[in-house]
């Protein structure tokens, strides 16, 4: 306990409404009693609630310097430096307060997510079963055990889990997002099984989180220029930032502007490109607002960085912005804002893109799709108006630096090498049976996988175990280490001859970049969403004859064009070009129709409420 602990409290009451108050207050704090840990402690909180995680970190090492005996100190330490990435030292710190203290709880749980966030699942398992022994029921441990199982290739198995930490803490927003994501990956999980459980996320939201009472200010003009809200952690080098940059370039400003909401402090120079573009730096307007002849104010759009704010806090800043039409690209994926939307910030709110599937939050008011992953009665899964943006809701920018395609190298190994660079999540243990059987129909085939992280022993041992239980020899696969740029991991398609589109969750980047490479990609058309990505894009560049339509037909497929080197020959030659020449990679056919789709919900909510 501090000696300075009335003034802390005061500093902490600050921080919510007045933070450079609270950050001079405790400055001289600092400067009063410079060794006092807990003083040390709240400048650090200071510091990243204004975003300066550098500062942050410092005063945190500080504090945990001044009081080795505190377990809580040495865990926020150890949080910061998760935070700026330096998970190794983190985990480091982690294990000496678990060893010093073995009753603390808290520096367990963040033991184990440290080490998922360095993707070292199996022993982050070990640690969530060990903990659970001690404190059974703990919910943090309950949601990275699950997570962990999840990211080890056992859905079934984390979907289970994750099912019964719902039940146990029924109150937990956070246990009910994760079990809706991982039944997504659920092998033979039904629509109304797995709309089920988003749709019990949605009602618990709607329980919990308090909508306030908004009058929106909005004009009600259906032709005016539109303020449109993005809201993503993913605005980075990740597949989200890939997908949505086209029209992010291609856009027409005259007809809207851009509200961005990074809420990742995460960035790159995907980051800094994107910013750019939404700022208006460098970019050439007047082509683009020569379609439009509403308002010529072409003021730049906005950026925020908006890591460090709650939920209730983003939702506030949105509705200040006056946004007309929110989109998020996240859905229940990692580090996801789904409370704020709940809180209905803006008029017209809309997911898109970054998750397969409804939100389940009763304040989402559509949802982009096209007709191949959303065909006529889905709509009877979601919570949102479904906005089909046909031929395809994707659309596909290809990175500079792609070698060419390679020749397949079935001519020159004399044998077939089938492939998946998906993620690890995605291969469960239907897909391992199915691929025993590709590899059974199709003599002397290797299966090459790329997708986890190499260093997990009990990844690697796990995903070895599981694929000789379907009756594949161990030497028949090759498992392959990450890649440091994306030229490397697309030089590695010159490997592949085929690649199998993992179900019931399809790849998406990983289909587009294998196209690109000229790697044919056999897919099985699902139920949902999630497991018809696949028939999406393949319909969308012409190559129908790729999707299998049962698990007999995906076999079949994949070794009838494993045993036709000539076939795979003029395909790889041609599928780059007409990847190319497809809707898929149209920037700015596809910024159209997303503008149009925009529009069209928009217009919607003007007549739903004009006088």
């Amino acid at each position: 306990m501090s000696q300075h602990a009335g003034k802390l409290e005061q500093v902490r009451a600050l921080l919510g409404h007045k933070p450079e108050q609270a950050r001079a207050m405790c400055q001289r704090l600092v400067q009063t009693a410079p060794r006092d840990p807990y003083v040390n402690h709240v400048m650090s909180q200071v510091f990243l609630r204004m975003g300066l995680t550098a500062q942050s970190l410092h005063f945190a090492a500080r504090a945990a310097e001044l009081g080795p005996g505190d377990a809580g100190l040495q865990v926020e330490h150890a949080r910061l430096l998760g935070i700026e990435n330096r998970h190794a030292q983190a985990a480091e710190v982690l294990r000496l307060v678990r060893s010093a203290h073995p009753s603390h709880a808290g520096a367990v749980v963040e033991l184990a997510i440290t080490l998922e966030q360095m993707e070292l699942h199996g022993e982050a398992e070990k640690v969530c079963r060990e903990g659970l022994e001690r404190w059974p029921g703990d919910e943090g441990l309950l949601s990275v055990l699950s997570g962990a199982l999840l990211n080890l290739g056992r859905p079934t198995e984390a979907a289970a889990l994750a099912h019964g930490a719902a039940a146990r803490h029924p109150a937990s927003t956070t246990l009910a997002s994760g079990l809706a994501l991982m039944m997504n990956y659920v092998p033979r999980a039904t629509p109304a099984e797995v709309f089920a459980a988003h749709r019990r996320y949605g009602e618990l939201v709607d329980r919990v989180v308090p909508v306030p009472a908004r009058v929106y200010t909005n004009v009600r003009d259906p032709a005016k220029r539109l303020r449109v809200g993005i809201v993503s952690p993913d605005l980075r080098q990740h597949s989200v930032a890939y997908f949505i940059e086209p029209w992010l370039r291609e856009a027409d400003f005259g007809a809207i502007e851009f509200y961005v909401y990074q809420t990742n402090r995460v960035a790159d120079g995907v980051t800094a490109r994107l910013r750019s573009l939404v700022e208006g730096k460098g970019r050439d307007t007047e082509l683009k607002t020569t379609r439009w002849h509403g308002d010529t104010d072409l003021r730049k759009g906005q950026w925020h960085i908006a890591d460090n704010i709650s939920d209730a806090g983003l939702a506030e800043k949105i509705c200040a912005d006056g946004v007309d039409v929110l989109m998020e690209l996240s859905g229940h994926t990692h580090a996801h804002s789904l409370a704020a939307l709940a809180a209905r910030p803006a008029p017209v709110q809309v997911t898109y893109l970054g998750y397969p599937n409804t939100t389940g939050l009763s304040g989402m008011d559509f949802r982009i799709v096209d007709s191949h992953t959303d065909p006529a009665g889905s709509d009877a899964f979601t919570t949102e108006k479904l906005l089909r943006l046909d031929p395809c809701f994707l659309c596909y920018q290809p990175p500079e630096a792609a070698p060419d395609p390679a020749p397949p190298p079935c001519l020159t190994n004399g044998f077939v090498t089938f492939g998946s660079f998906n993620t690890v999540q995605k291969v469960n243990e239907e897909v391992l049976r199915v691929w025993a059987a590709v590899l059974a129909a199709t003599p002397g085939s290797r299966l090459l996988l790329k997708g986890g992280h190499a260093d997990d022993h009990g990844l690697r041992e796990g995903l070895l175990a599981r694929i000789a239980a379907a009756g594949v020899e161990a030497g028949r696969v090759e498992f392959l280490s990450r890649t440091k740029g994306i030229r490397e991991h697309l030089e590695l398609y010159g490997r592949v001859d085929i690649a199998l589109d993992p179900f019931p969750y399809n790849g998406t980047t990983t289909t587009c970049e294998a196209l690109y490479m000229g790697v044919p990609v056999v897919t099985l058309a699902g139920a949902m969403h999630a497991g018809r990505v696949g028939v999406s894009l393949l319909s969308c560049i012409g190559e129908a004859s790729l999707i299998a339509g049962d698990e007999g037909g995906y076999v079949d497929l994949a070794a009838e064009w494993g045993a036709d080197m000539a076939r795979l020959t003029s395909l790889r030659a041609g599928l780059r070009p007409r990847l190319l020449a497809s809707a898929l990679c149209d920037g700015a056919a596809f910024a159209r129709r997303m503008e149009a789709a925009v529009r069209q919900a928009w217009s919607s909510w003007c007549a739903e409420t004009s006088p």
